[in-house]
């Protein structure tokens, strides 16, 4: 794994780079719609917020999205006049990562219509979080055999992650207010987190058994080092997470002060992206080199 860090050019850190933005857009403008229907307890601004954040992440998503096509295609092609080049861009317009990204830009389309403030354009953003969550699994190891059930994985995962990510904001936005509509919400997201956090575990370790067979044979791959780095770090994440309910959410219920959870929603967040950083690394250097 090491060798192919040393070995980066420069349009593949851009191509990382912005991929890694994509996920977080993608990935936030999905999430803040799930909270937004999942965490009834938050008030009028928060809700506000929260639904200009899905707007605004999901334009995020829609710009790195585009990117992401020349970006390959510069890859593909070695250099970045390649990004340039129309038959380049037409092979990738025409490849799982184009189609792809067709569908999550259908998806964060109507998304971001949330900030509308309707009842219906509700509706439309979740349809919309679920064509997010399928526009992951039309791409990359998702297209490998059994291609039904690593879809319906990816879908699970991507729909769990993104509330994950998607619940940071409007937690941190109600702590600050030291309530006890902040506590119930935190409470509320604790309680969802163990059904979500569950999934996420569940369709990950399931998708590492398909993809790369026996673990340990996986971890002399540089794919099976890299997901391995990405596990210390979720259970450093799982950490904070454990942290957040059993001590800190109490705590806010107990004396209204917000700032440890704030500031250990923080650090998830951080953890949060780092994890994204090192998924679009090694979904784009390396593949798991299993027979199956």
């Amino acid at each position: 794994m090491g060798a192919v860090l040393a070995a980066l050019e420069p349009v593949q850190i851009a191509s990382i780079l912005v991929k890694t933005a994509m996920y977080v857009g993608a990935l936030l403008a999905a999430g803040s719609v799930i909270n937004l229907w999942l965490l009834t307890e938050l008030d009028t601004p928060a809700r506000r917020r929260l639904r200009r954040l899905a707007a605004m992440s999901a334009v995020a998503g829609v710009v790195f999205g585009a990117l992401s096509i020349p970006l390959r295609a510069a890859f593909l092609y070695g250099g970045f006049e390649g990004g340039l080049d129309p038959v380049m861009l037409r092979i990738v317009l025409f490849s799982p990562l184009g189609y792809s990204v067709g569908v999550m830009t259908l998806g964060l389309t109507a998304v971001a219509l949330v900030a509308l403030d309707r009842r219906w354009t509700g509706l439309i953003a979740l349809a919309g979080v679920l064509l997010v969550a399928i526009s992951f699994a039309l791409r990359g190891h998702a297209v490998s055999q059994p291609r039904a059930l690593l879809s319906l994985l990816f879908v699970v995962h991507i729909l769990a992650a993104s509330f994950w990510i998607g619940g940071f904001y409007p937690l941190h936005d109600m702590a600050g207010r030291g309530t006890t509509a902040a506590a119930r919400t935190a409470e509320r997201f604790g309680r969802a987190a163990l059904i979500m956090v569950g999934l996420l575990v569940l369709a990950g370790a399931t998708l590492l058994w398909l993809l790369a067979g026996n673990p340990l044979t996986a971890l002399a791959q540089p794919w099976g080092q890299s997901v391995a780095l990405k596990l210390m770090v979720v259970a450093g994440l799982l950490g904070l997470a454990g942290l957040n309910k059993l001590r800190l959410t109490p705590a806010l219920a107990a004396t209204g002060d917000g700032g440890p959870l704030r500031r250990s929603i923080r650090w998830e967040m951080a953890v949060f992206v780092l994890i994204l950083l090192i998924t679009a690394s090694f979904t784009s250097l390396v593949a798991p080199e299993h027979p199956g």
